[in-house]
């Protein structure tokens, strides 16, 4: 490749030419506070145009850099090669091996022209969709049919045929993905090529006819949980020295204790109330709090949920009781400015995870398990409010499907256990007289 009609200026930070023959203009910029050179056509044949269009290229970057913006100059191809590039060494033969088959196969064709700006939960939960129907996709089945046709060859003696390739894939292949991309991106965002991870959350991927009820807290449990909270928030704990140190000692906790159970505790009724996912409260800014007072004058809240979190912005309304959640978690907040975040710890920085805390506090209390023996987590409060709400409330089921981001389908496929039970009356039937001597149940 030569360059021709060269031309530079602003002391050669912006260089202008053609390249081949060709009349159209390409620029290269390089901007102070940027590694390398940016590198763009300008699609114009004019000297002058060219050199506009470069100008105000060059300012805008030079404004992006110095305020700390996304230059949008990153893609996710650019930052596999440097990802790539700089953990090669590191990485077993068989994990390299691993990545770069998910990468090619995968993650590059949904994500390689994409910037790393524009990735956020929403396009991520785009690509879950697509990468499950990918093998059953037209696109998926001609590259079947076109392996099956390919032969070996010496220089190429490894042909995949792709015959026991899964239309549906398994839920350890998704997981092994979920972990790769979470590698890049961490590692993205370290380098500063990314200024936020969004959620990669791998959805669950069951046999086709089988639908897994989700653990949640029956009323009798959920009460026994909140009121047992009360306590806990100032109950004494033991600490367990090592055996040359003595006796266990009981102590009561301290006021950076006192203050995460109190956290915990209103994070727990503010999820129990809202029925938001847990990326969705992490993201939630008290700006994002607002009222509606309905036609009886009632007052209401809504909750903004953010654009960047699983199936994008949404107003929901919580239980009217959140008032109560909300006043105690503003009281106790040192970080209450329109920006800053609800659930935040004690520098206003995310709170990542109440996971280990709250497991610790259903052993506590003995109600870890459900009745099928299976784990309840941080998302059973999302459950928890769903099933609670369809028992023991006159919503339709679409009101509350809108309400929770999600489609009267899949409320319908993992509570219809809930449904069954509202329909106990017509279901169990009355008793008819005229069907027999003694009478029938119908």
């Amino acid at each position: 490749m030569s360059y021709e009609n060269k031309v530079s200026f602003r002391e050669g930070r912006i260089v202008l030419y053609t390249r081949n023959g060709s009349p159209t203009f390409h620029v290269r910029l390089k901007v102070d506070g940027q590694d390398g050179y940016v590198v763009r056509s300008t699609k114009r044949v004019s000297v002058e145009e060219a050199r506009t269009f470069a100008e105000d290229l060059y300012d805008d970057l030079r404004y992006r850099v110095r305020n700390n913006l996304d230059t949008g100059t990153h893609t996710f191809a650019s930052l596999w090669k440097r990802w790539l590039a700089a953990n090669r060494a590191s990485l077993s033969i068989h994990r390299l091996r691993y990545i770069e088959g998910t990468a090619n196969r995968y993650l590059l064709p949904f994500f390689g022209k994409r910037s790393l700006e524009s990735i956020n939960d929403v396009i991520v939960t785009q690509y879950w969709t697509w990468r499950i129907a990918y093998w059953s996709s037209a696109e998926g089945t001609a590259k079947i049919e076109a392996a099956r046709k390919t032969r070996a060859t010496k220089q190429n003696p490894w042909i995949q045929k792709l015959g026991n390739v899964a239309k549906v894939p398994a839920q350890k292949s998704l997981d092994m993905e979920r972990t790769a991309l979470l590698q890049i991106f961490h590692w993205g965002e370290r380098n500063g090529l990314m200024k936020r991870v969004p959620d990669v959350s791998s959805p669950k991927v069951k046999p086709r006819g089988v639908v897994e009820r989700r653990p949640a807290f029956e009323i009798e449990e959920w009460k026994e949980l909140y009121r047992f909270m009360r306590g806990w928030v100032r109950e004494e704990y033991t600490v367990t020295p090592s055996a040359s140190q003595g006796s266990p000692i009981v102590r009561k906790p301290n006021g950076f204790h006192l203050w995460h159970r109190e956290l915990l505790r209103s994070y727990v009724l503010f999820m129990g109330a809202s029925g938001l996912r847990p990326n969705e409260a992490r993201q939630l800014r008290w700006r994002d709090i607002a009222t509606h007072t309905d036609e009886q004058g009632t007052k209401h809240i809504v909750l903004y949920v953010a654009p960047t979190t699983k199936t994008g912005e949404r107003e929901t309304i919580p239980l009217r009781n959140a008032w109560v959640i909300i006043d105690r978690l503003k009281a106790a907040s040192s970080f209450t400015a329109p920006d800053n975040l609800v659930f935040c710890d004690r520098s206003g920085a995310p709170i990542d995870n109440f996971g280990k805390t709250f497991k610790a506090l259903l052993i506590r209390c003995n109600l870890l398990k459900d009745r099928f023996g299976r784990d309840r987590t941080i998302y059973s409060l999302r459950h928890t409010y769903c099933t609670l709400k369809l028992l023991h409330s006159d919503v339709k089921i679409e009101d509350l499907a809108q309400n929770l981001g999600t489609s009267p389908a899949t409320i319908f496929a993992h509570y219809r256990h809930i449904t069954t039970r509202m329909k106990a009356s017509s279901l169990g039937g009355q008793l008819r007289p005229g069907l027999s001597s003694k009478g029938l149940y119908f």
